[in-house]
């Protein structure tokens, strides 16, 4: 079996193209699966920042309505909190998020706003508007 005209070291042009068009006749639904699946593939070392464990109680306000969760792991990026899907049906990727919980490293109350970018068996994931400030990387 041979392998189709446009697979090759010199048509990086022609699959980045055909994936684009393949990828432009899928439902959004299907495009954020994808998304999330070449996502998860990427190394942990490709991260700019660590992730933390952290157990953390975190209050969180998405389309208007505050929820109360724990965080269960953070970075100066974002973090990761800990949410069932029957008590997370309104919140969706794209949203934006403020939340409020104890700094990790200041040991201090922050407010800090930020996008979900996530939302899985695991919780849900949040990416940081800003950096988190005085944050250790270091375990």
């Amino acid at each position: 079996m041979s392998n189709p005209p446009y697979i090759g070291k010199s048509n990086i042009s022609a699959i980045t193209a055909k994936l684009f068009g393949l990828i432009l006749k899928m439902p959004v639904e299907e495009r954020e699966t994808m998304l999330a699946e070449l996502e998860a593939r990427q190394s942990p070392s490709k991260r700019d920042y660590p992730r933390k464990q952290y157990f953390m109680s975190v209050q969180y306000v998405v389309n208007e309505r505050l929820y109360d969760g724990f965080i269960k792991n953070i970075s100066p990026t974002g973090m990761l909190i800990e949410a069932s899907h029957e008590d997370t049906t309104d919140i969706h990727t794209g949203d934006p998020v403020i939340l409020t919980f104890k700094h990790p490293d200041a040991n201090e109350q922050v407010k800090v706003t930020g996008d979900i970018i996530r939302k899985d068996e695991e919780g849900i994931g949040v990416n940081f508007h800003q950096l988190l400030s005085n944050f250790l990387t270091t375990s």
